[in-house]
């Protein structure tokens, strides 16, 4: 197919911009001595000073931190348990402690903020929140070797988009964070980057969707970001190739990042989009920011899964309001009039040469059960560029209607449609 061949290494180069933007930022900081201070205790308030502690190698005011320390537990499934076959560490409640880093004035948060997220119209607001200390040790009090095993944290709230960690200087080897995203793993070495450094910090800022995993404790630079600059020129180019789209289209692209939607969705919630947007992460904010600058139109979309059509909305719907004269969830969505909705004919790019896409295969239905043949003709057919993996689902209740009422669930994932005009044209569509 050479009307397609030619458009194909320019995709291949776009997908591969999105997927070389590490999830993190990470380096070393040299700060002033307040900022290595830390007050803990209510009833028997402790100070320590972590430049003289380091500087003394005198690990009794460590070790006194530690001890004073509850053993850390986890979340597993929807409770809270110990469990130290798991994660064995130490951890200080914020209400125990204050810290006197100044994550404004030594720079840290700014720096943070360019590192997570790109260039944009308006630089995003970041608001720190002190969640606790975390104590990993060798010995008194935990025992041989703290660590905690491959994790996710908790989102605490649907604008929490990201974890920073702060390490302050102490003597010790180990306990390396590694980090996991897709098929990729980084690892965060503190004990290397601060060796022989009494008066800096070294810090990790990572997007909460990342698994991560402590090591054994025994005894910087930030990585390339894909910068929306880089993404705009593989993104411009692959629209100035007469050959891709030549008549317009609609590009898809699966998300690369989880989002703290709620695992179930009901009518008096806000909606699982809402102000997502604006806390787009990583590559996910480069690639709609680079749309935005050549003109396209990016949309948001959640796309349906486990049905017999790929379906497209522009928000939730609770199914469950209608009544059982509809007999298919993709009735009830193709009918639903308040909300923009799409019957997708979804095209997967292969980069075969021969046949560069593929079309998703459904589930076919005899002629006489089929009541949606109507939206055949008005299908939107999406050309995936990227499928994005395991990203954020969200789901809704409805109900099935047999010789008993059954409850099931629609489960959708975030996608992002983008509308290309002619080429030549390209930023020339239709919302």
């Amino acid at each position: 197919m050479s009307t397609e061949y030619t458009a194909l290494p320019l995709i291949q180069q776009l997908q591969a911009t999105l997927t070389d933007c590490p999830p993190y930022c990470s380096g070393v900081l040299q700060v002033t001595p307040e900022n290595l201070e830390l007050y803990y205790g209510r009833e028997d308030a402790r100070f320590i000073n972590f430049l003289k502690a380091s500087m003394s190698n005198d690990q009794s005011a460590v070790e006194g931190l530690a001890q004073a320390c509850e053993r850390a537990k986890f979340g597993r499934g929807g409770e809270t348990v110990l469990d130290e076959t798991y994660r064995k560490a130490g951890k200080m409640d914020s209400t125990n402690f204050k810290t006197g880093l100044d994550l404004e004035n030594t720079r840290l948060l700014e720096t943070v903020r360019l590192g997570l997220l790109p260039e944009a119209t308006e630089p995003r607001v970041v608001r720190p929140e002190l969640y606790k200390l975390n104590v990993y040790t060798y010995g008194i009090p935990i025992g041989e070797g703290a660590f905690f095993k491959p994790h996710k944290d908790t989102p605490r709230s649907q604008s929490m988009f990201a974890s920073l960690v702060v390490i302050l200087p102490t003597p010790h080897e180990g306990g390396a964070l590694v980090l996991r995203h897709g098929d990729e793993e980084f690892t965060f070495d503190a004990a290397a980057l601060l060796a022989g450094r009494t008066s800096s910090i070294a810090y990790i800022a990572f997007f909460s969707d990342v698994e991560h995993e402590v090591l054994p404790v025994r005894s910087g630079h930030r990585p390339p970001h894909a910068s929306a600059s880089v993404v705009k020129a593989a993104l411009a180019a692959l629209l100035d190739e007469p050959t891709f789209l030549p008549e317009g289209g609609v590009m898809g692209f699966r998300l690369c990042h989880d989002y703290p939607f709620p695992a179930a969705w009901t009518s008096n919630m806000s909606g699982p989009l809402g102000d997502l947007e604006e806390w787009l992460k990583g590559s996910d904010a480069v690639l709609f920011a680079a749309c935005e600058a050549l003109e396209v139109a990016p949309r948001l979309r959640l796309v349906s899964e486990g049905l017999d059509k790929e379906i497209a909305l522009e928000e939730m719907v609770e199914l469950d309001m209608f009544g059982e004269d509809m007999e298919t969830v993709e009735t009830r969505l193709c009918d639903y009039s308040y909300c923009r909705t799409d019957v997708l004919r979804s095209l997967v790019f292969t980069g075969d040469t021969g046949e560069p896409w593929t079309e998703t295969e459904t589930e076919t239905r005899d002629e006489e059960d089929v009541r949606e043949e109507r939206y055949e003709k008005d299908k939107l057919t999406v050309h995936w560029i990227t499928d994005g993996g395991n990203t954020g689902q969200v789901c809704s209740p409805y109900l099935t209607y047999g010789n008993e009422p059954s409850l099931n669930w629609l489960y959708m994932r975030v996608g992002l449609l983008v509308m290309v005009g002619p080429y030549g044209q390209r930023s020339k569509t239709e919302a």
